[in-house]
């Protein structure tokens, strides 16, 4: 199996044994259009993504076409929730929450996700939230 590179990526989607999807960017636009684009695919993939947060998790949940996620941090929130949903994880770090850049505050998609439950509604406000950066 393939081990993630994130020297050439912060985001990989892996089907087999092939990367059939990277991203350099960071946050959470590079997993919205990777799954976008997957989403009537079939088969399982793996993401490979550097920081997985409560919205990336609940975004993977819904696409439900991911069977197992790797990546160097993850937040508390998102561990549970993947656990839950029976979505294999493996992670280098374990986080409270996923943080902005300078750290000062819970990054917006962090907070999106604790405080939507609605699926519809969570990816309604995860959007807009998009469309804004």
């Amino acid at each position: 199996m393939l081990k993630p590179d994130f020297t050439k990526y912060s985001l990989a989607l892996i089907q087999g044994d092939k990367i059939i999807y990277s991203s350099q960017s960071n946050g959470l636009k590079p997993l919205w259009d990777c799954l976008e684009k997957y989403r009537q695919a079939k088969g399982k993939f793996i993401p490979f993504d550097k920081v997985m947060g409560l919205a990336a998790a609940k975004l993977i949940i819904y696409s439900k076409i991911i069977s197992e996620v790797q990546t160097l941090l993850v937040s508390q929130p998102a561990k549970i929730h993947l656990e839950e949903n029976h979505i294999k994880e493996e992670a280098k770090i374990t986080v409270a929450n996923i943080l902005t850049k300078d750290r000062h505050s819970i990054c917006p998609g962090e907070i999106i996700a604790l405080n939507t439950d609605e699926p519809d509604d969570f990816r309604a406000k995860i959007k807009k939230m998009l469309s804004n950066f």
